[in-house]
């Protein structure tokens, strides 16, 4: 009898261990599936942030266009032309996008809090399923099942913006062919050559017959720069004009392109002269200086070029150093000082930029510090790693240490200016014109 007792006692433990696996295993696919549900939350967070962010920075942009169409406005009116109606009809459809928008901004903040709240309740519910093993001993554990919950998504708003999209290109093509000439450059224009060509378009050289002077004529794709960039390229270099920026001459609308007529520099692009000769430090001196003219005057005007290399410095055989391709700028409006959109070109970004922080005119010194560097050493840093590799090294250590890079002393004081990862203590334009480098400058004909 003893002994049945103990088969018994024996029997009812092995069970009891059985229904405890099966209740571990039970919580452990438990907590598996709440994982799951966990990571595709936050992966529709992410993706809804990330919308939110889009939504602001289409907002910011409508809000730039409607400035430079009032400035534009402005103008007309006081030339004496009567556009009241216009400007009213442009006001109602600029508030209407507004509005639109903040709808849908809205619309994401809502989702954004169910989501969170539905996150909150998983956590909760993964607390009482690592529990449950602890407790089966005493008594069969009831381990709770994560709500299948069915967030309803807010209705598609692709459509939205591409409708606002299409209507704020709509305003500023109409905008866009009031800036500019409808005749045809090739019926004026002769002897027409191409000279470059880039994501935008072609350049060519070409003679004005009246004058018998050469012309540089830049075709821009519109499907490819946008009518927004390409109009506040115009807009700009029209209205600032500086010995040290490519004199903007006339625009033209035909064939669906732009072609933007500008002075001719018969030296071609720094980044030519670096590619086929070495620079003395006089000239790099020369060309800093030149450049930082440029950058001082339109900083003092509120612009941001943001595009600062090599290949957008054109020199002429006369000594003169210009800036050119203002189709990236950046124009500051009212108050504000800072911007965040991510333009350039990578290896000559600023680490602010690169970063996806705010930022001003001052990652304009920082890539003139990247094309003292090509002048020096050929080539900027970071110029033969892939595109993402080279922004982490820029966000993190900004630039190799100068001191190992070689360089003439005079020059990596300068650049020691030009290349502080802390923008508080990197130099103005304006600050950096008084450095002592500068007065090493040496006139540019020995180059041609």
């Amino acid at each position: 009898m003893g002994l049945d007792l103990e088969v018994s006692s024996s029997s009812s433990s092995s069970h009891q261990e059985s229904q405890l696996e099966k209740q571990r295993l039970e919580a452990l696919e438990l907590l598996e599936q709440r994982d799951k549900f966990l990571a595709e939350l936050q992966h529709q967070k992410v993706e809804l942030l990330c919308k939110l962010r889009r939504l602001q920075q289409k907002l910011k942009q409508s809000q730039q266009f409607a400035e430079l169409l009032k400035e534009e406005l402005k103008e007309e009116q006081e030339n004496g032309q009567s556009i009241k109606e216009k400007l009213q009809k442009a006001q109602r459809k600029m508030k209407a996008m507004e509005k639109r928008l903040r709808e849908e901004m809205e619309r994401m903040r809502e989702m954004q809090l169910q989501l969170r709240h539905a996150e909150e309740e998983q956590m909760d519910a993964g607390h009482v399923i690592k529990a449950a093993p602890a407790t089966a001993s005493s008594k069969e554990a009831s381990s709770p099942q994560p709500e299948n919950l069915s967030t309803s998504s807010s209705p598609s708003s692709g459509q939205e913006a591409e409708q606002l999209h299409q209507e704020r290109e709509e305003q500023c093509l109409e905008l866009l062919s009031r800036v500019v000439a409808m005749g045809n450059p090739e019926e004026k224009y002769s002897g027409w050559e191409v000279i470059g060509s880039g994501s935008f378009g072609t350049v060519y050289k070409a003679f004005d017959p009246a004058t018998g002077q050469a012309v540089a004529i830049k075709k821009i794709d519109l499907q490819q720069q946008g009518c927004e960039d390409t109009l506040k390229e115009i807009l700009v270099m029209r209205e600032k004009k500086n010995p040290n920026i490519v004199s903007y001459l006339e625009s033209y609308l035909a064939h669906g392109d732009v072609w933007m007529v500008l002075e001719y520099m018969d030296g071609g692009s720094l980044a030519q002269v670096i590619s086929e000769k070495r620079i003395i430090v006089g000239h790099m001196a020369t060309v800093c200086l030149e450049c930082l003219q440029g950058l001082a005057f339109l900083h003092a005007n509120r612009v941001i070029h943001r595009d600062i290399k090599s290949s957008n410095i054109l020199l002429g055989q006369d000594g003169s150093v210009k800036l050119a391709d203002i189709g990236l700028c950046a124009v500051l409006i009212h108050e504000q000082s800072k911007r965040r959109s991510v333009v350039g070109t990578t290896c000559w970004m600023a680490p602010e930029l690169v970063r996806g922080e705010p930022y001003g005119p001052k990652v304009d010194t920082w890539s003139l510090g990247i094309v003292g560097i090509e002048m020096a050493k050929g080539r900027a840093p970071y110029i033969w790693k892939t595109k993402e590799r080279a922004k982490y090294l820029i966000g993190k250590r900004g630039v190799p240490d100068l001191h190992k890079l070689r360089l003439p002393s005079d020059l990596c004081e300068f650049l020691g200016c030009c290349l502080q990862m802390d923008v508080d203590r990197r130099g103005s334009a304006q600050e950096l014109l008084q450095h002592p480098f500068l007065k090493l400058a040496e006139p540019l004909s020995s180059l041609f």
